[in-house]
């Protein structure tokens, strides 16, 4: 037992310390992971919220639409949107016309209504939720618009689901915090200091991390636990039987507890720990502050974006399947289009809620598969544009313009005016809203068409907000965060032959 112990010591206090330098290596990629856990937990644990009952009354037709309750919004608008009655058939008496129901501005149905005597076509709107009917409407113009007040119907959040919204604000503090504690706990785990304590606080934090591994494998929630940042890409469930593995040594290594003795005196390994707390705390910060000193990220210095997107030929595709969803006492249910076409629904008591896509067998998947490169109206993909281009281009990645670093706008603009002069394309990308983006670019005077990507693709191009990526042909040659732009000097060096 006792060299059992010791083996499972040295080798459970390195894991720690080399899963705390790989995460300190990019505490803002460990940061985002964090964030996914709060959003989840926040989401997962918001009560079950109501629904608004629709139901549209036409020629003694009734169609019923289900539309659950969303808590931030204290009031639902419904526009009804009826074209002019027209007649395109060979009978001169029908008569057609198109409705379309919008709710908060999203479409939830069109169909078309035909009418014998149009003078006398009635249609009604009736709102329920929780069976009590909450306001009725007459539909006779063409276009009807109503206001539903929902604030008495919303169930408020518990204290907890708050208390995940606030942590979402200390992402970056608490993932230092971890990281800096794993390799604390790794080093005083070897050094044999305080075995008792260390042991329980290596045992604690490997019960929490299983839970969040677990959480993930389980529910299929946040895919990528960050355990080794984007150094060693591990499933959920390869994560939650490392994390299994890990606690049951830490089991072991606590019955042969007593064959564990101090390496060296108590006042050394305590000059030991505060050498490596200074040290961790400052290459966390350093790699915060400026970007990972190893770039285990795609868009890394070397890499063939181009070659890292292709899909070769033949390759399998996602296949999919449609599901129904349909409530009935206030559970939904999934259907396929087989059990829709054998039994009716609608005399059985379902109310049709919404229509998904179901993965049913994934296809290939490059390593870069969102990368995009939108117009403002999200409609054209000027994606094949940017690979064809085989001179310098530059990306400047926004990911979320109003948090962004605005004490580098004057070196960004002194850049964007070099690589105009010097025939350097530049992409200017982020996630963030039109409207944001353009009073971003009036308050500093950017004059430079804005692209729209993927925010979480964005965040995995470059740890930084902004941040430059440079690139010839599809190769990039370097990268910069906004605490260390490059100047035109560098620029020349690199870009100019």
């Amino acid at each position: 037992m006792k060299y059992l112990a010791n083996f499972l010591r040295i080798c459970v206090g390195l894991l720690f310390i080399f899963s705390g330098l790989i995460k300190s290596n990019d505490p803002t990629g460990f940061s985002y992971k964090l964030d996914e856990y709060f959003s989840v937990f926040s989401a997962d644990l918001e009560p079950s919220q109501d629904s608004l009952i629709i139901c549209f009354n036409h020629q003694n037709q009734i169609d019923t639409f289900s539309y659950t309750i969303n808590p931030n919004q204290q009031k639902i608008d419904i526009v009804v949107d009826q074209s002019p009655w027209i007649n395109n058939t060979s009978d001169e008496s029908i008569f057609e016309r198109e409705l379309t129901f919008n709710l908060n501005n999203q479409e939830i149905y069109r169909s078309n209504t035909t009418s014998f005597d149009t003078l006398r076509y009635i249609s009604k709107l009736s709102y329920e939720i929780s069976n009590k009917l909450i306001g009725q409407k007459n539909i006779g113009n063409l276009k009807a618009i109503d206001t539903i007040d929902i604030t008495s119907h919303i169930i408020p959040n518990p204290i907890y689901v708050d208390f995940f919204q606030k942590l979402r604000s200390f992402t970056i503090p608490l993932a230092m915090g971890i990281c800096v504690l794993e390799v604390l706990l790794g080093v005083a785990l070897i050094l044999g200091w305080a075995p008792r304590l260390i042991l329980s606080s290596i045992f604690i934090l490997t019960l929490f991390f299983t839970f969040l591994t677990w959480y993930s494998a389980y529910f299929n929630k946040v895919t990528d636990c960050g355990c080794f940042g984007d150094a060693i890409k591990l499933t959920p469930w390869e994560s939650f039987y490392k994390d299994v593995i890990l606690g049951s040594a830490t089991l072991l290594i606590g019955l042969g507890i007593k064959h564990i003795k101090p390496v060296f005196s108590t006042p050394f390994s305590v000059k030991i720990l505060t050498i490596s707390l200074i040290l961790s705390v400052g290459f966390s910060i350093y790699c915060w502050h400026y970007l990972p000193v190893k770039n285990f990220l795609k868009f890394k210095k070397g890499n063939d974006i181009f070659q890292l997107a292709n899909v070769p030929d033949n390759a399998p595709s996602d296949v999919y399947e449609n599901i129904f969803i349909y409530a009935k006492d206030g559970i939904n249910e999934e259907f396929t289009i087989d059990d829709i076409s054998q039994r009716n629904l609608k005399e059985e008591g379902y109310v049709f809620v919404d229509r998904i896509d179901k993965l049913i067998s994934k296809g290939f998947e490059p390593e870069i598969h969102d990368f995009k490169i939108m117009d403002v109206d999200q409609t054209n993909d000027y994606i094949d544009d940017f690979y064809s281009d085989s001179g310098f281009k530059l990306l400047i990645v926004f990911n979320d313009i109003e948090k962004s670093d605005n004490e580098s706008i004057d070196e960004l603009k002194s850049i964007i005016r070099f690589c105009n002069e010097n025939q350097i394309t530049i992409y200017p990308l982020t996630a963030s809203k039109t409207q944001n983006v353009e009073e971003f670019s009036k308050k500093h005077n950017l004059n430079i068409p804005f692209y729209y990507g993927d925010k979480t693709n964005l965040k995995s191009i470059i740890r930084s907000n902004p941040g430059l990526v440079l690139l010839q042909k599809n190769v990039v040659i370097e990268n910069w965060p906004s605490t260390r732009l490059p100047s035109e000097k560098q620029l020349s060096k690199l870009t100019i032959q």
